[in-house]
């Protein structure tokens, strides 16, 4: 019996290793002579406990995604019942943010999520989408509560990959061309103060689909777009 203790030990000491080296080195530069290491075990048991160097792949994806999660959760639980879309939606904001950089560290999640783009490895697209999952749905609830229930799905992601992309900006080869950025640390009040901007920016975009839902709603017609005066600015 004392042994499955000590089988959990090692197989998390693997998976803590293991999510450090892939965070750092990319999986492609990543070895399981470097994760055993780190996690003093041998080949042996990381085949054991995972199946190889991929399959552990897989399931450290699952753990630091998991683990940036619970440091920053999508929303305080204390307040989600009352909270209305707006603030759910700048939680949401502010844990992506977080876990993009915080005081200039991202999550190991965030390390590894910029070498799969860098260098793709072709073993978590479908991980990735489960882990995924839950989060999307959060900030997709969000953005049809503050639209309205009858929006087109496409403008919901539509929606949903400008605020991510606004979210991007803090990542650090992204900032280095934001003059507001450049030069900033990312605290905890430069958090706040994106997090803040981003939504009060977002959430007016969003509502003119949703004032554009009502005009077409009382109208009795499909939403059709406002043609621009010619005498406009």
């Amino acid at each position: 019996m004392a042994a499955r203790p000590r089988g959990r030990a090692t197989r998390q000491a693997i998976l803590e290793s293991a999510c450090d080296v892939f965070a750092r080195k990319s999986y492609r530069d990543a070895t399981v002579a470097e994760i055993c290491k780190g996690a003093s075990a041998n080949i042996a048991a990381l085949n054991y406990h995972f199946g190889g160097k991929a399959a552990a792949y897989r399931e450290v994806w699952r753990f630091a995604f998991a683990e940036g999660i619970a440091a920053h959760p999508l929303e305080h639980s204390s307040a989600s019942a009352h909270a209305s879309p707006v603030e759910r939606l700048r939680s949401h904001v502010t844990s992506l943010l977080r876990r993009m950089n915080q005081d200039g560290q991202s999550t190991r999640f965030e390390r590894m999520r910029i070498w799969e783009i860098t260098l793709p490895s072709g073993e978590v697209e479908d991980v990735d989408r489960g882990v995924r999952e839950a989060s999307r749905d959060h900030m997709l609830t969000c953005l049809r509560e503050l639209i309205g229930v009858k929006v087109d799905n496409e403008v919901l992601l539509w929606c949903e990959a400008s605020i991510l992309s606004q979210c991007r900006m803090v990542l650090p080869f992204n900032r280095r061309d934001i003059t507001l950025l450049s030069s900033q640390k990312i605290d905890s009040a430069m958090i706040r103060t994106l997090a803040d901007h981003i939504v009060r920016f977002s959430v007016a975009g969003v509502r003119t689909y949703s004032h554009s839902n009502d005009r077409a709603s009382r109208a009795g017609r499909p939403v059709r777009r406002k043609r621009r005066s010619r005498t406009g600015g």
